[in-house]
């Protein structure tokens, strides 16, 4: 995966700014270096903020850790020292806008002290030096106290303490924590209050949970029982609360039973609580009058007026009596509801979150079974509740901050809400939410659970519904929907993976199409990460179906929005993994579906990897495989050669030219001849033997093209490649060459190569040439080189032999010259390359010296054939180097030009390009002298050994 510029702009950044402090200390702000540092650190900056980002960079220090728009960098002892200079000073974060300008750089960083000061200064030191700097600002850290008496209670109990003092500690802390105390408050509040009776005492009392009947039909009830303390001064009183079935705070759906409604024993019900509906329910406190409850239990654990606890309460017993009717009972019955769930239980300290909760998921709930409100609608009644009740929440705030602390994972108090909620909906509530175009509204771990349950229990085709209704709520006209559709399809990208690969293209496909038309910046930006999220659960997953929709759906994308596309591409995990695709590709024997639908998507990734491993290849039956996989693609595939070819940099040219040959030696033709010419000598090199190696049929003119072009000491390597073709289309090439017309800049060296490439193409065209050169006489010996008249009769061996043989007594060429002849190259053979020469392996190693480098080395050549051989050598040359060769042989010295090659284990290969023809024949003589076995450079070898060579071995 490619890496965030941004991000390695903005590292680069934080490590310049700490080199740039680094210089201040040493050297001071008006030193040269300094001055240099703070121009690269300003560019740096302006590069690390995205361009159109309204937040700009920020950098944050949390103990030695620097954080980088709160992601921990990885810095050395620099960076942590620097990070420890402002946790020290109290500094949390710097911010860097992008309306920054390089003067506030500059007075930023001028106001670090450049000697030893307090930590303490440093924060008076950056304020004074940005005063009326609107781009950089300082965020510090604010500490606030409490009081260690109250660790162990909860924060209303806390709050309370702080204004009552310590005479009411104990028992407000009580009424606080205990349902019971909190009923007895109410009831007192209430007891003048209700219609028909007033609170009794008793000397004990108890709570008596029943359940009506659904509109009179006398169904069965269930009851439990809770015992509590008297009322102070009034005694104790009875309690019933009907409890629904299931769960003790849900209501029942409509013509079932009744919900949960909590009644005081012996008394009428409140005006505003009677049933007052068909189906028999009661009437249930509206909207505005549930957040009254709510208010009335923040502001009760919020009292910060009264002298001891029994004014707070009597405060808080003022409010609850200022509610209405129905408020009041509604209140009432919940607090019921937990004093019977804590009859055995130590009362909970988070007692009054708990009641809030439950008095908002019960209240959302019965609204939504009801049809009052829309799912949409009860999320935000449900956030406008949350929002209500914050204060009380944050009774959990000391707690949580312990779990954080201890690393375990807290969830928010939304999704705290949002699950309870979900929790309490009947299963048939759940399924018609789900399949409704509300179906965003629900929060997506509510979604994973309910479709993970469906596909447990094997309701395959449910799940899969559920799942493209929720899809298709990435295209509503709402863009509140679109964005909360999006981000839940991030999160369920593994489900919709795992019930069907279908889903998953269904999936981008929404995600796709939106992000082509979408105008909402906020919506894009999460369906842009909706889409990369399911674009990388499909590559990970091999949903090439799902893949290959991903790539279409991003082509659209960037014909109209290309810096999307651009940005999206390298997020995708895609790309990232052409490598084991290809390679799954090539091992299949049925290629998978979908699969060369990617690849053909992405032709640049696909043909570099296919490109590699084509020039790799030692086997034909590899070579052919891959490129007929390469030719599947298409032509996406092919125009990326061509256009590699024709203007890529050189490295990708030189790694494209062997499959491009293969799949259009045309277009090689066409292009490589122009270009070649300002290649390095390496490059054509390795070009000559990428387009021998391809196989293609085409080759031998490719070849032919390109001759004059390349590098003197790579025409004998061409001439080579040449003859191993055997296209006879290349005769009249050779055999001008062959009659001393030479390419510029190259030596005689280049006829004997010519000599040998016509002796492996089977033309009577040739002989002709050949028998001039071998017999060809002046008045004082033969008209031609002893090396090339013996090339000449190597090659009439294998074209007329009868003449050769005939010829050979009075040739004046002794048997021994002929022992190492070229051998003939397999048109069938299996392997890519074959060996052009015999090696012969020797009993002593050849010392020889190099004479053209800066620094000399010695090689010690184990084994040599007429066109190179393998050789320890005394260091390290890098393939390709040029040596020119000074071969020892007792009191005489052969002279030689080579190129090296590549390491083999310990030694190292070269190829002979260029020797005087007089040396050549004495280096022949040399290598036949030293003959004791023929080291065999493939199978095919042993039977291509040229008559002369038998008739060697057998003397």
């Amino acid at each position: 995966m490619k890496i965030d510029p941004h991000s390695a702009s903005a590292r680069a950044f934080v490590r310049s700014l700490n080199i740039l402090l680094k210089f201040a200390r040493l050297y001071g702000y008006d030193h040269v270096r300094t001055i240099e540092h703070l121009d690269i650190a300003w560019r740096e900056l302006q590069a690390a903020i995205p361009p159109g980002s309204e937040s700009g960079l920020l950098l944050g220090a949390s103990g030695s850790q620097l954080l980088l728009d709160g992601v921990p960098l990885e810095g050395a002892p620099a960076e942590r020292q620097f990070a420890l200079l402002l946790s020290t000073a109290g500094i949390a974060s710097v911010q860097f806008f992008p309306i920054v300008t390089q003067e506030e750089l500059r007075r930023f960083a001028r106001a670090f002290p450049t000697s030893k000061a307090r930590p303490a200064e440093l924060v008076l030191q950056l304020k004074n030096a940005l005063v009326g700097a609107r781009g950089v600002r300082i965020n510090e850290i604010c500490f606030i106290a409490t009081d260690a008496r109250l660790k162990d209670a909860s924060v209303a109990a806390q709050l309370a303490f702080a204004s009552v003092g310590d005479a009411g500690q104990d028992q407000f802390k009580q009424w606080l924590n205990d349902p019971k105390k909190l009923l007895e408050l109410i009831a007192a509040a209430q007891g003048s209050h209700l219609e028909g009776g007033s609170v009794t005492a008793s000397g004990s009392g108890s709570a008596r949970a029943v359940g009506p009947g659904s509109g009179g039909t006398g169904a069965s009830t269930r009851s439990t029982t809770a015992t509590g303390p008297g009322v102070p001064g009034t005694g104790n009183p009875e309690v019933e609360f009907a409890i629904g079935p299931g769960n003790e705070l849900s209501s029942s759906p409509r013509g079932g039973d009744a919900g949960g409604y909590w009644i005081p024993a012996g008394t009428a019900v409140p005006e505003g609580l009677v049933a007052s509906y068909s189906d028999g329910r009661a009437v249930a406190p509206s909207e505005a009058e549930m957040f009254r409850i709510l208010g009335a239990l923040t502001n009760f654990g919020q009292i910060a007026s009264g002298q001891g606890g029994i004014a707070g309460a009597g405060t808080f017993q003022q409010q609850i009596a200022q509610l209405p009717g129905t408020a009041q009972a509604t209140l009432r019955q919940a607090i019921a509801g937990l004093a019977a769930q804590t009859t055995q239980a130590k009362p909970d300290e988070t007692m009054l979150v708990q009641l809030a909760e439950h008095l908002a998921i019960r209240f959302a709930l019965e609204q939504f079974e009801h049809g009052d409100v829309k799912v949409s609608a009860v999320r935000q009644m449900l956030d406008r509740m949350n929002q209500e009740i914050e204060s009380l929440r944050n009774i959990l705030g000391a707690h949580e901050n312990k779990m954080t602390d201890a690393g375990i994972l807290v969830e928010s108090h939304r999704e705290i809400l949002d699950r309870q909620f979900w929790a309490a909906v009947p299963d048939s509530g759940k399924q018609s939410v789900l399949l409704s175009e509300d179906a965003w509204c629900i929060p997506p771990r509510n979604v994973q659970s309910y479709v993970a349950d469906l596909l447990e229990k094997g309701n395959i085709a449910e799940a899969i519904e559920i799942l493209e209704n929720y899809a298709s709520c990435a295209d509503s006209e709402e863009p509140d929907a679109r964005k909360k559709a999006a981000a839940g399809l991030s999160e369920l990208a593994e489900l919709y993976s795992k019930a069907s690969p279908r889903l998953l293209g269904e999936a981008l496909r929404h995600v796709g199409l939106r992000l082509s038309i979408e105008q909402d910046a906020d919506v894009q930006g999460m369906v842009s990460a909706a889409f990369v999220r399911l674009s990388q659960e499909a590559a990970s997953s091999r949903s090439f179906s799902a893949m290959e929709q991903a790539l279409e759906l991003l082509d659209g994308v960037e014909a109209q929005r290309p810096g999307i596309a651009r940005s999206l591409r390298g997020k995708m995990g895609i790309e990232e993994r052409v490598p084991d695709f290809v390679d799954e590709a090539l091992r299949a024997r049925q290629v998978a579906a979908g699969l060369t639908g990617v690849l053909k998507l992405l032709p640049q990734a696909t043909m570099e990897q296919l490109s590699a491993r084509f020039n790799r290849c030692s086997q034909r039956l590899d070579a052919e495989h891959i490129a007929n996989l390469a030719g599947d693609l298409g032509e996406e595939g092919l125009q990326y050669l061509r256009s590699a070819l024709r203007g890529g940099p050189v490295t990708e040219a030189v790694e494209m030219v062997g499959l491009l040959s293969k799949l259009d030696p045309q277009a090689v033709e066409v292009f490589l001849p122009g270009r070649i010419k300002d290649f390095s000598r390496s490059a054509q090199d390795r070009i000559v033997r990428q387009v021998s190696g391809s196989g293609a049929t085409g080759r031998c003119r490719i070849l032919l093209d390109i001759l004059d072009y390349v590098d003197p000491l790579v025409m004998p390597l061409v001439i080579d490649e040449i003859g191993i073709s055997a296209d006879r289309e290349s005769l009249g090439r050779l055999l001008t060459i062959v009659d001393g017309d030479l390419p510029f800049g190259s030596s005689q060296y280049l006829r004997v190569k010519a000599v040998e490439a016509l002796g492996r193409i089977p033309a009577t065209e040739s002989v002709a040439a050949l028998k001039r050169i071998a017999g060809g006489k002046k008045v004082f010996g033969w008209t031609h080189s002893q090396e090339l008249r013996i090339a000449a009769l190597q090659a009439l061996e294998k074209l007329d032999l009868a003449w050769a043989q005939e010829f050979l007594p009075k040739s004046g060429i002794e048997n021994e010259d002929l022992t190492l002849a070229p051998l003939t190259i397999l048109a069938n053979s299996k392997f890519v390359r074959q060996r052009r020469h015999t090696r012969v392996r020797l009993r002593k190693p050849l010392s020889a010296v190099s004479t053209n480098l800066k620094e000399n080395c010695r090689l010690e050549i184990k084994t040599a054939s007429l066109s190179g051989g393998v050789a320890t050598i005394s260091r390290h040359l890098a393939p390709g180097t040029q040596v020119q060769l000074k071969l020892q042989l007792g009191l005489r010295n052969l002279q030689a030009t080579a190129l090296m090659r590549d390491y083999r284990a310990q030694d190292m290969a070269f190829e002979i390009v260029d020797m005087n023809l007089d040396e050549r024949t004495k280096y022949r003589r040399l290598l036949a002298g030293k003959l004791t076995r023929l080291v065999p450079a493939i199978e095919e070898d042993a039977s291509t050994t040229t008559p002369a060579v038998n008739a060697a071995v057998a003397r």
